[in-house]
């Protein structure tokens, strides 16, 4: 792509391909990355250190939910500006947004500094675990400030048409990460410290390639001074709401999850459910970046008035979205058993059973989950945040509290590994009614 402009020129067809595809690779790679270091930890490290991982990351996306709403809510406005054709507008949104973003980074770090291992504790996690999950968290929170505006930064390179550049890095970054992780872990055995060592240090030199085309002012955006009104932040705030209230649920709803799972079957079940993750990242990825990846064409389509060739374009997204889903439900059911060796020790067979278990029934969400992702996506991309919210809100939150009252009572432990098919499929329903009365 060229600029902006694109977004409104191409074929739809074309520019689904155009955005999709490189941003499906680059959260396919890093999705690829988090499932090698879980065979990493779960292989090299054992059960007790997934366990950790496991614990502790609902903490990190918890922490850095601030930074997706500005980020979100900030790309939103900027993609809405250039769409009108206001672009210094749109430089000075995007250059606050970024000293927001590294001042909020800095903030969060410090609260995981302080509240990790506290609430670790209340949870009733074992002493090992706790020890090797506040690790964990530590390291990743001394690089926040550094780390998190690579997440940021790719938003802004999308809208600006750098789609290959942010694919390019976000590849980049996942092949650093794995052989940081090889190093550190198996070569030098420094243990889960390595493994979160090989992530900060990877994304952090992405990060910084990342600002590279902000700098040289190769960019339609560029780094400004000034300032936006007050009442502009809380509305760009607002409407990154339903991202920051998502991760804050879907981090809310883990925490729960994993003090159901230590309660009903102990560290094995944590851990089990950690090996799931590790597969339902990648889907969940790969999903949440083909959506993201076409959110600024919609605002600068919607910015531009363009409302037939919106509507076309969101139904194309759902389109890829299922079809990758329901691709991604049947590799599971078929070589779920095989991949699920990589990531258990040899002789664990207790955790390789359980496993098996829990990875057969949570894939069916794949059938719905992905509903409810690329209908939020669009409501936020057209800044309407109160519908985006609701909707991420009763997918992360509502509905799966809902299902874990139900079915854990009634199932027991299988009732966790039911939990997000039954959610899912409350929250399809209702998001296409939101979407149909939309449209």
């Amino acid at each position: 792509m060229q600029d902006s402009r694109d977004f409104a020129r191409l074929p739809i067809k074309e520019l689904v391909v155009r955005c999709a595809l490189p941003a499906t690779i680059s959260m396919g790679a890093m999705a690829l990355y988090s499932v090698i270091d879980g065979v990493f930890v779960g292989y090299f490290l054992g059960e007790t250190a997934l366990a950790a991982i496991n614990l502790v990351f609902p903490l990190f996306m918890l922490f850095t939910a601030v930074i997706d709403m500005l980020a979100a809510g900030s790309a939103v406005q900027v993609a809405t500006r250039l769409g009108e054709g206001k672009r210094r507008e749109a430089s000075r949104i995007f250059s606050f947004s970024l000293v927001a973003i590294a001042a909020v980074s800095a903030l969060v770090a410090l609260l995981a500094f302080i509240g990790t291992k506290p609430l670790l504790t209340l949870m009733g996690a074992e002493p090992a675990v706790v020890e090797q999950a506040t690790t964990y968290l530590y390291i990743l929170a001394a690089s926040a400030p550094l780390c998190l505006t690579f997440f940021a930064t790719d938003n802004y390179l999308r809208i600006c048409g750098w789609q290959n550049y942010s694919m390019a890095l976000g590849v980049g970054v996942a092949v650093l990460n794995i052989a940081l992780d090889y190093l550190a872990i198996v070569v030098l055995g420094w243990g889960i410290a390595g493994a979160a060592g090989a992530t900060a240090c990877s994304i952090g030199a992405g990060a910084i390639a990342a600002f590279l085309p902000f700098l040289l002012r190769r960019t339609e955006l560029r780094l400004v001074r000034g300032t936006i009104p007050l009442r502009q932040f809380w509305r760009l705030a607002f409407n990154g709401s339903s991202e920051f209230f998502d991760n804050t649920a879907s981090s809310f709803m883990d925490l729960i999850v994993n003090t159901v799972l230590l309660q009903l079957g102990g560290t094995l079940a944590v851990a089990a459910f950690s090996v799931v993750m590790y597969f339902d990242s990648v889907v969940s990825m790969l999903v949440f970046g083909l959506t993201t990846s076409l959110q600024p064409a919609l605002s600068y389509c919607h910015g531009a008035g363009i409302r037939a060739r919106t509507r076309r374009l969101q139904k194309a997204i759902m389109l890829a979205a299922g079809g990758l889903s329901i691709t991604a439900l049947v590799i599971l059911q078929t070589a779920g058993p095989w991949a699920l060796t990589f990531f258990v020790e040899p002789g664990d067979t207790a955790l390789m059973t359980m496993s098996e278990e829990a990875l057969a029934i949570f894939a069916l969400s794949y059938l719905v989950k992905w509903v409810d992702i690329c209908v939020s996506g669009y409501f936020t991309a057209l800044e309407r945040p109160a519908v985006s919210l609701g909707l991420s809100l009763l997918g992360t939150l509502i509905a799966p509290l809902a299902a874990l009252a139900i079915l854990v009572p009634a199932l027991g432990l299988t009732g966790v590994w039911y939990m997000p098919l039954c959610a899912g499929t409350l929250s399809a329903l209702l998001s296409l009614i939101a979407l149909r009365m939309a449209l």
